[in-house]
């Protein structure tokens, strides 16, 4: 028995993000081992948006689902970080990106709310979007929490 499913529930996200067509061409990195010189899109599994130091990856909870029984319900989030450039400086082409975006990392989730039998269900569950005005071209990065529920 498994003392969290964390570690398979962020390898099943990855799998489901990288599985999906609606996010072919955007990169897909494990944590913080983010390329920042990538110009596009991407997202990042299992980070929170800081761009320097440590990261938060996620939040866990068990409870037992009842007295005498070994089992215990996982509640948890994974955070992740979307982020969406392209050079230009048209604001209004970067929040339709991040709509499609958002879109399709909803629909990867719920093809397999599962994610492969990691857990009993997922889903995304908030996304909070902040503006990027550089020398560079307008960007945009969403930070977004996929919630979870598992049996360890």
């Amino acid at each position: 028995m498994a003392t969290t499913a964390l570690p398979q529930v962020i390898n099943g996200i990855l799998t489901a993000f990288n599985n999906s067509a609606n996010l072919s061409g955007v990169r897909i990195f494990d944590g913080p081992e983010i390329d920042a010189s990538y110009p596009g899109d991407f997202i990042a599994v299992g980070h929170d948006g800081s761009e320097d130091g440590e990261v938060n990856v996620s939040n866990v909870t068990q409870t037992f689902e009842q007295l005498g029984n070994l089992k215990q319900f996982e509640d948890g989030t994974v955070d992740c970080w979307l982020s969406t450039w392209d050079g230009g400086s048209s604001l209004s082409d970067r929040r339709t990106r991040v709509a499609t975006l958002l879109s399709a990392v909803d629909s990867a989730i719920r093809s397999d709310v599962s994610l492969g039998g990691a857990c009993i269900y997922s889903s995304l569950s908030n996304h909070q979007m902040t503006y990027i005005q550089a020398n560079n071209g307008v960007a945009i990065s969403v930070t977004f929490t996929i919630e979870y529920r598992a049996r360890t």
